[in-house]
């Protein structure tokens, strides 16, 4: 049980809460939340983060970016805590669960909702598989920040109301740069290693200089963002306050030269989007 645990890297889990988790103050600010809607989205969300986490840890040992001497966090493929046969019979069966709760979606939402499942499970395994991995092209950032901001937010939003709204997609854009940061943060402790294994993120294509800048850029327009979506919940201003603790994160990231000092950095990062998203759930619906 603990190799599954560590696949399913805890530390970063937010990324697919936060945006639930806003959606839904956004519903319940406008008394359309309905609490079993709420819990089939997020164990679909997690599932679908879950399972992309799962296949990256395969994928990316297949592939040679993951090694024993890495220095991120232990990756239960290249470790040998999991065998190859396990991660992948492990991921089939998180994906066949989170099918099962996104069926259940689906029925209650529709055809959007039918559509957009499958695409996030089939992106959930392209992130690191396939002819074309999108992590190893360069633009994760960009379907992280689509897939774990505006979509997940909105879509939660429209599950429970059945409207698509604009300010609802739009509140998920700080969640989903800040998870970007933390893809960032990943990005720039590996760049050596996705260097060698032909990984052409952003950071190995542009330089570490370009990745701080974008961390930097991530954070600061995340937390500006409330001032063009706060509506009718000016307390909403408040998540502004925890830009403070981000810009001390900025200052280390752009001063650090050392590797291994990104790991206590990219926990951080993730504390930084719990946080805001804990901010910005009771200030929506006070």
């Amino acid at each position: 049980m603990k190799p599954f645990f560590i696949a399913c890297r805890p530390k970063t889990l937010i990324a697919s809460i936060s945006p639930i988790c806003i959606g839904s103050a956004l519903a319940i600010s406008e008394n359309a939340f309905h609490f079993w809607i709420f819990l089939c989205t997020l164990l679909t969300g997690l599932g679908i983060q879950v399972s992309t986490n799962l296949a990256n840890d395969l994928f990316d040992f297949l592939k040679g970016a993951d090694t024993a001497g890495r220095k991120g966090p232990i990756r239960v493929t290249a470790s040998g805590l999991m065998s190859v046969a396990q991660v992948k019979m492990t991921t089939i069966l998180v994906m066949s669960a989170t099918a099962i709760f996104g069926s259940a979606l689906a029925l209650h939402g529709g055809f959007l909702i039918a559509c957009l499942i499958p695409c996030s499970l089939l992106l959930a395994v392209g992130y690191t598989a396939g002819p074309f991995p999108l992590a190893y092209l360069g633009i994760a950032e960009f379907f992280v920040f689509l897939f774990f901001g505006p979509v997940a937010t909105g879509m939660t939003y429209y599950l429970q109301t059945n409207v698509l709204s604009g300010p609802a997609f739009a509140a998920g854009i700080a969640p989903g740069l800040l998870s970007c940061s933390i893809l960032i943060i990943n990005n720039l402790r590996d760049v050596s290693e996705d260097r060698e294994a032909n990984k052409k993120t952003l950071i190995v294509r542009f330089g570490t200089r370009f990745g701080k800048w974008e961390y930097c850029f991530a954070i600061v327009l995340a937390y500006l963002m409330p001032l063009f979506t706060f509506g009718r919940h000016p307390l909403v201003l408040l998540t502004m306050l925890v830009l403070i603790p981000g810009l001390f994160l900025i200052t280390a990231v752009c001063k650090n030269t050392d590797p291994l000092a990104y790991n206590p950095l990219f926990g951080k990062t993730g504390k930084l989007l719990t946080l805001y998203t804990t901010l910005y759930f009771f200030t929506q619906i006070l």
